[in-house]
């Protein structure tokens, strides 16, 4: 099946704090989950919490002058569709860019892409896109328009079920710590990279998910993990 190109992170990844899946390292895109190391703190108009900037400036080694220096680069670059909100890049080039320029000596990192099937594609599209004439497109719309083909050259983690917020943020069906419901339920596999080695059943699983008892109520969609070598 072909595979189309939502969006590539900059991610550190974190020990999970809570559920059974308690000190695992999760190999998601989900801000919920693992830290970006381009979020809204990076955009100069965004609304940031003084506390979680501040949080932000601990986690990455950060100066008020490198906040300064990342947001006049930023807001050119999301001007330029080089960027989406909340925090994707709309290719790899501008992700380097970014990383050299920024964070040249932080060596704990990880470069992931999230592609679609061609399967849920239309519908995808079409649940993501701006619902009014005056909202801006969120990243991961931005960059799957396109309908840009993952060409399977980089290395393959597995598969990852999200949940597309309308700001752009997405849930990971770690949030929920729906592992082993969905092992139990449905008979899927999960990897040494937290992700499910193979998604079948998806019907039934999309099912499961839309009960507002089990995860929350917005459009879900598996995606294929990719890691990117830099």
């Amino acid at each position: 099946m072909k595979y189309y190109i939502g969006a590539y992170y900059l991610i550190k990844l974190k020990p999970v704090e809570y559920g059974t899946i308690k000190g695992s390292e999760i190999y998601t895109c989900s801000r919920c989950i693992n830290d970006s190391f381009f979020d809204s703190w990076a955009i100069s108009w965004a609304a940031t919490e003084k506390k979680e900037l501040e949080e932000t400036k601990l986690t990455f080694n950060l100066t008020d002058k490198n906040v300064e220096e990342i947001q006049v680069w930023a807001d050119k670059k999301l001007d330029e569709e080089k960027l989406g909100w909340i925090n994707t890049f709309s290719d790899l080039k501008t992700l380097t860019e970014y990383k050299e320029k920024f964070f040249p000596n932080d060596s704990y990192f990880e470069i992931l892409s999230i592609s679609f099937p061609e399967s849920n594609l239309n519908a995808a599209l079409e649940m993501i896109k701006p619902t009014e004439s005056n909202s801006g497109e969120i990243g991961i719309y931005g960059k799957l328009k396109n309908k840009e083909l993952d060409l399977e050259k980089d290395e393959f983690l597995g598969y990852d079920i999200i949940g597309i917020e309308i700001s752009g943020d997405f849930h990971s069906f770690h949030c929920n710590d729906l592992a082993n419901d969905l092992k139990d339920k449905f008979g899927l596999k999960i990897n040494e990279f937290g992700l499910f080695e193979k998604v079948e059943n998806w019907n039934q699983i999309i099912g499961f998910l839309n009960d507002p008892m089990n995860a929350e109520p917005v459009p879900w969609f598996y995606v294929k993990v990719n890691r990117i070598r830099k």
